[in-house]
């Protein structure tokens, strides 16, 4: 049977999956990589070390499927926002990657607002410029940095664009991750070249923009196709369209809407072109809930039995209210609603009857106090409300979790079935260029994702949650002077 192939390279992660003609998805591969914290605020990823792991992920799956009588018809690709790759014209990364997470080029993003006023670059990008989140700032923290390097440059892009060159020696960036480059104008698909120009960036050394459905070129003979950012992938695979929601749970915590007006777009959330032409996601990202409670995990609770087991037990040792305790979730500075790159973890109200049941716990109703921030946001500029919210994502199997959620959002939030929607999205879209379906509009009727189970809010709880969520509320503006001394 002909097959595609998605290859899905998350922030802690690499995950690859064949899916047939009858859209079912199967030989699922993983391989865990490691991010690199050389100094305080950077954060980084061997670009290298990925791609090995990814093309022997990617061989033994075509050879799985070769062995079962199959045959591929082509690869598509999944990868996380937001990176920085320095390439020269063998396409071999100069350094190492730079994430999203990565802060050190702050003074970059103040010349950026200064350069061009936030208001008239919100227009062309429809973001904000934050360092990291948006690479136009790392891109400038080399050029001034490590000019030498720069200077080296035949093409800068993203991870996609990395692992797509190895792919097929091309360098490309979907619109989809390009909308994240601070130099994208998402509403006429192109590089800005007034953004460019008042930059100082010779557009030269930017990858074409294409769409992801767009054929790169082949890797062993397979087409390869250019594929979109994770989150985009998840959209198509969860059959989003305008007026939905869902939320992702990995390292960070995302809900995601998708928008066919332009104008509807929040400058509190990161926006991007989607899949489909026209249409437009907007996401209100946390960026460590998920990334928090590994942290907590192996730094308090390693050797007290088995992971999963402990992360949905020990929270409900304590109480709804942790006992008391309140712990702001900014672990690595914090977008979605603060947008505040300062900003850094607290537990407020530890004493000395305070447990590691309750500081779970805080951290597990700190992370949704912060989703309810972000969508009360949706509430009212986007004018959606759900009843209901679709959940993805390997946080969201965390069942002590997701009812924390519900009880603090009053929300049934409803576990998918295929957690590994990023890859189940890339084969999607690879399928749709090899003719599976006739184009995107089919998509939605082929999904195989279904609803694992539901997770509704218990009634006893929401005044207590109201209550506590109002407390929470009070926090991060009282301790909001304090980040900026302290950084």
């Amino acid at each position: 049977m002909s097959h595609v192939i998605g290859v899905d390279i998350g922030t802690s992660g690499i995950k690859i999956g064949a899916m047939d003609g009858n859209t079912g998805l199967d030989h699922i591969t993983k391989q865990p990589y490691s991010l690199y914290y050389p100094k305080k605020d950077w954060v980084e990823i061997n670009p290298q070390d990925i791609w090995i792991k990814t093309e022997q992920l990617l061989m033994a799956t075509i050879r799985k499927v070769s062995e079962n009588g199959g045959t591929i018809d082509a690869i598509s690709l999944s990868c996380f926002c937001n990176s920085s790759i320095f390439m020269n014209e063998k396409g071999e990364a100069l350094l190492n990657g730079i994430m999203y997470l990565d802060q050190r080029s702050k003074e970059q993003a103040d010349s950026i607002k200064e350069w061009f006023g936030e208001e008239d670059l919100y227009k062309v990008t429809r973001n904000r410029i934050e360092p990291g989140m948006y690479t136009v700032t790392t891109l400038l923290w080399v050029k001034e940095t490590l000019p030498h390097l720069y200077e080296q440059t035949y093409k800068w892009g993203n991870l996609s664009t990395f692992i797509l060159n190895k792919l097929t020696g091309q360098f490309v960036m979907d619109w989809t991750q390009a909308s994240f480059s601070g130099l994208y104008d998402v509403i006429h698909y192109r590089w800005s070249a007034q953004l460019c120009q008042k930059a100082g960036i010779d557009q030269s050394i930017l990858p074409q923009t294409i769409s992801p459905y767009e054929q790169v070129g082949y890797f062993n003979g397979i087409p390869v196709i250019a594929g979109a950012a994770d989150t985009a992938c998840s959209s198509l695979a969860l059959g989003i369209k305008p007026g939905d929601m869902f939320e992702s749970v990995g390292t960070s915590n995302v809900l995601t809407v998708c928008t066919d007006n332009p104008d509807q777009l929040d400058i509190r959330f990161l926006n991007r072109c989607y899949i489909v032409p026209n249409q437009w996601l907007s996401h209100g990202a946390m960026s460590t809930p998920g990334a928090t409670i590994q942290w907590f995990l192996k730094t308090f609770l390693e050797g007290d039995g088995e992971p999963l087991e402990l992360l949905e037990r020990l929270p409900n040792n304590s109480n709804v209210g942790a006992n008391g305790l309140f712990f702001l979730p900014y672990m690595q500075g914090e977008r979605s609603p603060i947008w505040d790159p300062a900003a850094r973890g607290v537990f407020v109200g530890l004493h000395l009857n305070s447990t590691k049941a309750d500081m779970l716990r805080s951290i597990l109703e700190g992370t949704s106090f912060g989703l309810r921030q972000i969508n009360e946001i949706i509430e009212n500029k986007y004018q959606i409300r759900c009843e209901r919210f679709k959940s993805i994502g390997g946080g969201s199997k965390n069942k002590a979790w997701a009812q924390i959620k519900a009880n603090v959002l009053k929300k049934e939030i409803a576990i998918q079935e295929i957690s590994e929607t990023g890859v189940y999205g890339c084969c999607l879209i690879a399928g749709t260029a090899a003719g599976y379906f006739k184009d995107i509009s089919e998509v939605e009727g082929c999904l195989k994702n279904r609803t694992s189970y539901i997770v509704k809010p218990e009634t006893s709880t929401l005044i207590e949650y109201d209550e506590l969520y109002g407390k929470f509320s009070e926090l991060y503006p009282a301790m909001k002077k304090f980040f900026k001394l302290n950084n």
